[in-house]
């Protein structure tokens, strides 16, 4: 236990180096090595690892903290500071459980973030065990011990008056080292600065509060009565139908679907596959801004249907197989939805181009159609465990899509297919300077060489100018990240200057480079 305490210890200082005052970088990825290290060697050594696969998950956790020295993107930056912690715990109570129960999971994983705080005064006994100085073996042992400090501190205090006159005759001897002790004094001076003793008591005051809530943590997994370790139980859910209502329910559903799905072949898919062009008086992109928000939420009631219903099937003494061939028949409706949704979104971003917002959209609805196989699966055999399922698929999509760098993909294409004339609306300029970070610099920069519109041109200088002051600001090795150092490699030749804006009319082209 004393080890355990000495690397909550490490890891509350540790934290306080990297992160005090820093902005977040490859600092990130070092801490999370290091915090994943002593956390699985914590729980190996008080054997409470109980299913070695929940380990597995150190491994999104260390590639989501490696994006933050990587990339550049404003939204997983934020959400990928939530993601990271909610894994970590996750794996902890996963490794302590004997299966994967998401319900128990979620639990666990709260009562481990923000129950552990109850244990305050154990954990501040278990730190006082940790620290506790055995007493000496004997009394002879000690006053021999006592005798050595005293003489060590008469040594010092008659070294004093020579060391004085020894440096006072080297300081007037040799520049070099005076010069070494005018910088060592002006340290020793700046300690007694009341900016050094705020700054050092703000850390330290950090560094003990992490202390003790990292022990409160440690206390809560090691203490057997505690809730961390109580048998976790969930309540069953009660509520069940009648299979005749479940069936009718069911198959008007999928009547009603059979007929979208035929509409879509008439109208979504036959513009796929024909020339491009619709049969009836809608425009592309009046039918494309059409719904495709709505039929993704669709799918997503369609799940829970599906889960429903093929779990109500299940206390009926007979199991009824026109139930599971209908919730098979929504899946396959479910996958039709989604691919119509997908087709509308891709008419509308034809038109107008890339945002963050629309290919979050893409990987949502490829999500849900990968998902809609281990479904299948569940309602034909039901040997699996279907939320475990989902949460190792949409998991895995979350980190792909942290390492797709999403910001220089939506300035490559846009800017690619504005070039060969596919935006029918043109390049909106607003959006690149607005949303991208230091990531989609490569293609502004081509951009900004290749546009022939004076006002866009203008916008992007700005743009860039404010990424190259960003990117020039002095860091700590802390806060180094991959994507600001190309980024100033990029803007360096430039030698950009903030321009104003121009008094002189200026006329957008929908096709402007």
């Amino acid at each position: 236990m004393k080890k355990a305490i000495i690397g909550s210890l490490i890891l509350s200082i540790l934290h306080s180096i990297l992160f005090y005052e820093q902005d977040l970088g490859i600092s990130v990825l070092l801490f999370m090595v290091v915090s994943v290290f002593l956390l699985m060697a914590f729980l190996k050594k008080q054997d409470k690892v109980k299913n070695a696969n929940a380990l597995y998950l150190s491994f999104p956790i260390l590639l989501l903290s490696s994006t933050y020295f990587i990339f550049d993107n404003a939204f997983f930056y934020v959400v990928n500071l939530i993601v990271i912690p909610i894994l970590l715990g996750s794996m902890v109570v996963w490794a302590c459980s004997d299966t994967f129960k998401l319900r128990e999971i979620i639990g666990k994983s709260v009562n481990l973030a923000i129950g552990s705080l109850e244990f305050i005064p154990g954990a501040c006994g278990l730190i006082k065990n940790a620290v506790k100085i055995k007493p000496e073996e004997g009394k002879e042992a000690k006053e021999q011990k006592n005798k050595q400090l005293k003489l060590i501190g008469l040594g010092l205090l008659c070294s004093l008056p020579i060391l004085f006159i020894i440096i006072g005759l080297l300081l007037s001897a040799d520049g070099l080292f005076a010069n070494l002790f005018d910088k060592l004094f002006y340290q020793i001076a700046f300690i007694f600065t009341s900016e050094f003793i705020a700054n050092l008591i703000a850390r330290i005051v950090l560094i003990v509060l992490i202390f003790i809530y990292l022990s409160c943590i440690i206390y809560n997994i090691v203490q057997k009565n505690s809730a961390f370790n109580r048998e976790y139980k969930t309540k069953e859910f009660k509520l069940h139908v009648d299979h005749t209502i479940v069936n009718t329910i069911l198959t008007m559903i999928n009547i009603v679907y059979l007929i979208f799905t035929g509409i879509q072949f008439v109208y979504l898919y036959s513009y796929f596959f024909s020339n491009g062009t619709f049969s009836s008086n809608f425009s592309l992109a009046q039918y494309a801004r059409q719904g495709f928000f709505e039929l993704m939420f669709i799918t997503v009631i369609n799940f829970a249907i599906i889960l429903f219903t093929n779990t109500n099937q299940k206390k009926e003494e007979t199991k009824n197989s026109y139930t599971k061939w209908m919730n098979v028949l929504m899946c396959i409706f479910t996958i039709v939805i989604a691919i119509s949704a997908f087709m509308r979104m891709r008419l509308y971003e034809s038109e107008f181009g890339y945002t963050f917002l629309r290919l979050m959209v893409y990987v949502i609805l490829i999500t849900e159609m990968i998902a809609i196989l281990p479904t299948i699966y569940y309602i034909i055999k039901g040997k699996i465990n279907l939320l475990k399922s989902y949460f190792i698929i949409a998991l895995t999509m979350y980190v792909i899509i942290n390492f797709v760098n999403i910001d220089y993909q939506i300035a490559k294409n846009n800017i690619d297919r504005a070039e060969k004339g596919k935006l029918v609306h043109g390049l909106d300029i607003n959006y690149l300077v607005s949303n991208l970070g230091t990531d989609a610099v490569p293609e502004m920069v081509y951009l900004y060489h290749h546009t022939t519109n004076e006002e866009d041109k203008r916008r992007i200088n700005n743009y860039l100018c404010s990424i190259d002051k960003e990117v020039k600001k002095e860091r700590s090795f802390q806060e180094w990240n991959l994507s600001k150092e190309k980024a100033k490699r990029e803007l360096e030749p430039l030698q950009l200057e903030y321009q104003s804006k121009s008094t002189r009319k200026t006329t957008r082209s929908n096709n402007n480079i």
